[in-house]
């Protein structure tokens, strides 16, 4: 998710009593929700190295505590606010561990268990985009700002906007809860279906802003592909071009093997979930292009992918990653 979202999420979390425990608790909670974002600063954004890096040990739910007394420790010595320290920690611990499920939520996902697993884990409930789960959170500041200008006309008590900031966070579980059911019933939709002939190795869907629509990705014997899936209509499992595998040479082989096991390819392996292998010789000549690219994304629409090229005696000449515009990926 953006930092506004997790900022977001960290105010309503504050306002529904989280910002009772301390006092200054704004820049606690501001930056709690956002500090796992600070793997940015290991690399250049949208560079190679973010993919290695983003998501990462930052994101453990072992890291977690560790973050937020680094939160509290900066907002007591560095910007110099006066906290309770025991309340503080508390309040910034939420903010981390909000920030750690949103990002469970999504299709990438995080390394939750650090240093103990490398494993991703990931719902893939949550689209990067959402408007309903917006508006929620919108509601939970618009709320109590109308209300305490009614009552300030009627000249009643301020109101506090803990009741409302509750039931707004009740609300952004039970939507993710449909989320759930819907992403389930796409799931379930295309592991029924045949695929030339034979059923999927495996399947995925990836939620988009309309809850009931998602991108199906699909994988058979030697072939994978991208389709559209919407819930209110019928499936068609023929439609979408399948993208089959390239089936090596003892040459290419040797090409695909080198390929892999350099750097570039190394981390872009480890960040995708659904890559698909090409392997070319250049026309007239004996070098070779082998790239790797991320289907996991919106068909039609370009894909991040790695480029590496090799000469005619298999040595890397260049490594280029290639990365997508408004991809599904951070």
């Amino acid at each position: 998710m953006d930092p506004i979202t997790h900022t977001a999420i960290g105010l309503t979390i504050a306002q529904a009593g989280g910002k009772r425990l301390t006092k200054n608790w704004l820049p606690v909670i501001i930056l709690a929700a956002g500090a796992p974002d600070g793997d940015v600063a290991f690399a250049w954004p949208g560079s190679l190295d973010a993919l290695q890096w983003h998501r990462h040990f930052t994101h453990s739910i072992f890291f977690a505590p560790v973050l937020a007394l680094a939160v509290v420790l900066f907002v007591k010595y560095v910007l110099r606010r006066e906290l309770q320290f025991r309340g503080a920690m508390i309040l910034a611990l939420m903010g981390v561990l909000s920030h750690d499920l949103v990002d469970l939520l999504t299709f990438r996902g995080m390394r939750l268990l650090m240093p103990i697993s490398e494993e991703v884990f990931a719902m893939q409930i949550a689209s990067f985009q959402d408007p309903v789960f917006y508006t929620l959170l919108g509601l939970g500041f618009a709320i109590p700002m109308l209300s305490n200008l009614v009552n300030q006309e009627i000249g009643s008590r301020k109101s506090s906007g803990v009741v409302s900031a509750r039931v707004i966070l009740c609300l952004c579980v039970m939507w993710f809860g449909v989320r759930y059911l819907f992403h389930e019933q796409a799931v379930a939709e295309l592991n029924s279906r045949i695929y030339n002939g034979r059923s999927a190795k495996r399947v995925a869907a990836l939620a988009t802003t309309n809850p009931l629509r998602f991108v199906g990705l699909v994988e058979g014997q030697d072939f994978q592909k991208t389709l559209e899936l919407n819930l209110l209509e019928a499936f068609d499992p023929e439609e979408g071009q399948p993208l089959y595998r390239p089936v090596p040479s003892v040459e290419s082989g040797r090409a695909m093997r080198i390929a892999g096991n350099s750097r570039s390819a190394q981390i872009f392996l480890a960040w995708s979930r659904w890559p698909r292998w090409q392997v070319i010789r250049m026309d007239g000549e004996t070098r070779w292009v082998v790239s790797i690219e991320d289907i996991a994304t919106e068909p039609n629409r370009k894909r991040s992918r790695v480029v590496i090229h090799l000469d005619e005696n298999y040595a890397i000449q260049s490594e280029v990653y290639e990365r997508a515009k408004g991809f599904l990926g951070l």
